[in-house]
């Protein structure tokens, strides 16, 4: 038994040491919003995004994403989790089966993986928002 608490110790030590490394070697990223690099997104005609970290079509990642006023996603589901902010403009924005919400900047949603959704971006702004997924980017048009 000392013998398996030794041998979990040193490898748990291992790890953290290891995970210690990784984080040290980690460069330092700031970006001023001039330095974006906006480019079309593949999945929506007419928008825009811009990768901060990972690969959308790859894996995991983070991005700011731009929708142009009056944008209609309709009902729609993803592979893997989402998290978004709004960063500006108003998205009005419901889960299926659920009331639609005006969300103005500041505003929060989790989207799990599979779950029915519908966006639109209010005439009048574009609408900027912040997505984290937790998987490679994909848009599923519910008939």
């Amino acid at each position: 038994m000392k013998r398996y608490v030794a041998v979990v110790s040193v490898a748990v030590v291992a790890l953290a040491v290891m995970a210690g490394l990784a984080l040290s070697a980690e460069k330092a990223m700031v970006t001023a919003a001039s330095e974006m690099k906006w480019v079309d997104n593949p999945a929506i005609k007419g928008a825009k995004q811009a990768v901060l970290w990972g690969d959308p079509a790859k894996g995991p990642y983070g991005a700011l994403k731009s929708l142009p006023g009056g944008t209609k996603l309709g009902m729609h589901t993803h592979t893997h989790a989402q998290r978004v902010v709004v960063v500006s403009g108003i998205i009005e924005f419901n889960m299926e089966g659920e009331a639609k919400k005006a969300l103005g900047a500041g505003s929060y949603v989790s989207i799990p993986a599979a779950a029915a959704h519908d966006a639109t971006c209010k005439p009048g702004a574009d609408c900027v928002y912040f997505e984290e997924g937790m998987g490679a980017a994909d848009f599923k048009a519910k008939m």
